[in-house]
């Protein structure tokens, strides 16, 4: 008999709905040495009826007393758990049947690794495909300043690293705290590969219910992240800020050039902390590149979204001219099919009209 090797923390609140799908998915595992921890926090719904009818003895269960929150809880979780390797876990979503095993042997090929992700096949509430999620894996450390790249349930961590950095310590975005505080201490990882289907549903916490409050807290996140390499006095405005979190909307409501420029030089100023700050994730290739993606990728949609002139301006004004040149070959390329259609539309009329003309002679 082997015993446990990994504990796969599952924290459930008002479930019922897509709960044994989750479980069910954990239990098919191609890996099976696991203990799977699941916590209710008081749901007022059938969620703990349909834990409670499983007999897997792999299962322990455990029932807060009262709704304690998800951060709260996620910390009794992983006190409670028995292995050093965690798999995170959400009870609306889906893990696909290798997804233990290849993490495990991960973290196993790969001792300094302290937190291991994978890409993510976001679906609708019904299951349906929307997208995948998936990012260059030497760029998550950069990236993990400005965004949270990775997805919680496709999470796999150590037990003694969550411990030193204090757990978890938000009510809100917690999972986003927790990975960069990781990363500022102990080496990240992604595996390349889809393992988790990531469902947004509208009874999800993050995505529809508690938005508000998650949206607030990745912003002080942010605030956070850039002051650890800036100082505590670096202040931002909010449409400066949105750039770099690539919501691009408040930027485009009362557009002005200088606030792009200012997004752009923080971002070269955090760029160069970063090269200067000893971390074991530091490989200053992979933050020069993520660097320079990230600054295409705001000019870029920037520029798409505003009056051609206005993007030529800009573009040309911050010396993106490959940025530049992609603009104008997709704006000249809608002119000629614009124009195609024009005559197109012009031929068929004519064509109507000289078969038109032709039918009243010959009747």
């Amino acid at each position: 008999m082997v015993g446990p090797r990994v504990t796969v923390l599952m924290p459930v609140y008002n479930a019922e709905r897509f709960l044994r799908e989750a479980i069910d998915s954990i239990l098919q595992q191609s890996f099976r040495p696991f203990e799977f921890l699941i916590i209710d926090d008081g749901s007022t719904d059938g969620s703990a009826a349909i834990i409670e009818s499983y007999r897997d003895p792999r299962i322990r269960f455990v029932r807060n007393s009262r709704n304690m929150g998800i951060t709260p809880t996620l910390n009794k979780g992983i006190a409670l758990a028995s292995c050093e390797l965690i798999a995170r876990m959400d009870a609306d979503d889906i893990s696909h049947p290798q997804r233990l095993q290849k993490q495990f042997g991960y973290m196993k090929r790969n001792p300094a690794c302290a937190l291991l992700s994978t890409w993510a096949r976001v679906v609708t509430g019904e299951g349906k495909f929307v997208r995948l999620e998936r990012y260059r894996n030497n760029f998550y450390y950069f990236n993990l300043t400005f965004e949270c790249w990775m997805y919680h349930p496709t999470i796999m961590f150590r037990k003694s690293a969550a411990e030193d950095i204090g757990m978890y310590s938000m009510p809100y975005s917690e999972d986003y705290d927790f990975f960069w505080r990781m990363s500022t201490r102990f080496k990240i990882a992604n595996l390349a590969e889809p393992l988790v289907d990531y469902r947004i549903s509208p009874t999800s916490l993050n995505t529809v219910l508690k938005k508000t409050e998650n949206e607030i807290a990745n912003q002080r996140n942010v605030v956070r992240n850039i002051r650890y390499y800036l100082g505590d006095d670096f202040s931002v405005s909010e449409p400066v800020l949105e750039c770099l979190r690539h919501n691009f909307r408040p930027i485009l409501s009362d557009y002005r050039r200088e606030h792009v420029c200012q997004a752009l030089d923080v971002l070269e100023k955090v760029t160069q902390k970063i090269l200067q700050t000893d971390n074991v994730n530091r490989d200053a290739r992979s933050i020069v590149r993520a660097r320079y993606f990230k600054r295409r990728f705001i000019l870029q949609e920037i520029a798409k979204a505003l009056p051609v002139m206005q993007g030529v301006e800009l573009l040309w004004g911050t010396g993106a001219w490959l940025t530049l040149a992609v603009l104008l070959k997709n704006y000249f390329k809608r002119q000629v099919k614009q124009v195609l259609k024009l005559i197109r539309s012009y031929s068929s009329a004519a064509r109507f009209k000289i078969f038109s003309s032709e039918a009243v002679k010959n009747s």
